[in-house]
């Protein structure tokens, strides 16, 4: 099973995205033929995410979502019946495999999260590197089209933050361990501790309970701290 969503980032490393050669020229003037429009938001397919079962199924999920995209969730045994999703997103070697055997799927693009060989019909995005969500992103848009001008409404109950935290935090539940995010910060790894304490306790008043970072990945995409 590939790494999780947990470890989305790492320190000084260049987001490594492997596209297709068909996809290669994407933003590139030709003299020869008109870009194809996208299609509308009203029109559009859902992306779907398919299941590894853990935590990181929802923060994908709700990552595709804040890129302002439809995002579904697909039970690797559902993958034969799956029909005409806009995009694929698998995380590991053995759903990929799965996603191989579907004829319904076999024109679909997929996105490989992950880390590994993969065939050249599939973009992959290494998990570890810095800037991933920015990776997938420009996935979403080359295969998919420009995301829905959409405005969500946050939570009534909406838990406010500093900018610092922000920062922080966001470097942290993006999958930097303690003490990667403390050098990125130039902090101590316990003042990292201290921001992620004070900001969960935030959410608990707010009724709100964090169990873990990628619990907060989600909460802070929810209430618009983190958008890709």
């Amino acid at each position: 099973m590939s790494a999780p969503l947990d470890e989305l980032q790492r320190p000084h490393e260049t987001p490594e995205v492997t596209v297709p050669s068909h996809l290669a020229s994407v933003g590139q003037t030709s003299p020869t033929s008109a870009p194809t429009p996208a299609p509308s938001s009203s029109a559009r397919r859902p992306v779907a995410v398919v299941a590894e079962g853990d935590i990181y199924d929802a923060a994908l999920v709700a990552l595709v979502e804040g890129c302002g995209y439809d995002a579904t969730l697909v039970e690797p045994a559902q993958l034969s019946a799956l029909r005409n999703p806009a995009l694929l997103i698998v995380r590991s070697a053995g759903v990929l495999n799965l996603v191989r055997r579907a004829p319904r799927l076999r024109n679909v693009q997929t996105v490989f999260v992950g880390d590994g060989l993969v065939g050249r019909d599939q973009i992959r995005i290494s998990p570890r590197a810095h800037g991933a969500e920015t990776a997938l992103e420009q996935a979403l848009a080359t295969v998919v089209g420009p995301p829905a001008q959409s405005s969500a409404a946050a939570p009534a109950n909406r838990v406010r933050v500093t900018e610092r935290e922000r920062e922080i935090l966001k470097t942290y539940t993006l999958g930097a361990t303690l003490r990667e995010t403390s050098h990125i910060h130039r902090i101590a790894e316990s003042t990292v501790r201290e921001h992620y304490r004070r900001v969960v306790r935030r959410y608990e008043e707010a009724g709100r309970p964090i169990g873990n970072k990628a619990q907060l990945l989600v909460e802070f995409m929810a209430d618009g701290w983190v958008r890709p």
